[in-house]
C-alpha cells in the first residue's frame, strides 16, 4: 500500500509516495543524503543540483556494473546446471550399464 512521507536530504524537505516500509524509505533516505553531503563536502562549488545529478549518475553507473555483474553470474550459472545435467545423465547411464556394480572393476 502506498504511503504518503516527507523526507529530508541534504537540508531539502519533499514530499514522496511509496510502497516501501518507513524503514525501508529511512534507509535509503540516509543512503542518499549521506552520498550528497559527501558530494557536496569533495567540491565546495558543487550546488545541491549538481549534487543530487553527480550522485543520480553514481548511483546508476552502480546499477548497470551490477546487472553486468548478474547478468555474468546468470550465464555461469546456466552453464554450470547444463553441465551437472549432463553429469547426472551420464552417470545414470554408466549406472544402467554396469549394472549397478564396479563395471567389472572386482
Amino acid at each position: 500500500m502506498k504511503q504518503r512521507y516527507t523526507i529530508r536530504i541534504a537540508d531539502i524537505e519533499m514530499n514522496v509516495i511509496a510502497e516501501e516500509s518507513p524503514e525501508a524509505v529511512e534507509a535509503l533516505v540516509a543512503i542518499v543524503d549521506r552520498k550528497m553531503r559527501e558530494i557536496e563536502a569533495a567540491s565546495k562549488r558543487c550546488s545541491k543540483s549538481e549534487a543530487a545529478l553527480l550522485c543520480a549518475l553514481d548511483y546508476c553507473s552502480e546499477k548497470i556494473k551490477a546487472q553486468r555483474k548478474i547478468k555474468t553470474l546468470e550465464s555461469k550459472l546456466a552453464m554450470a546446471e547444463a553441465t551437472v545435467e549432463e553429469l547426472e545423465i551420464e552417470n545414470e547411464n554408466l549406472r544402467k550399464g554396469s549394472g549397478g556394480g564396479l563395471g567389472g572393476l572386482l
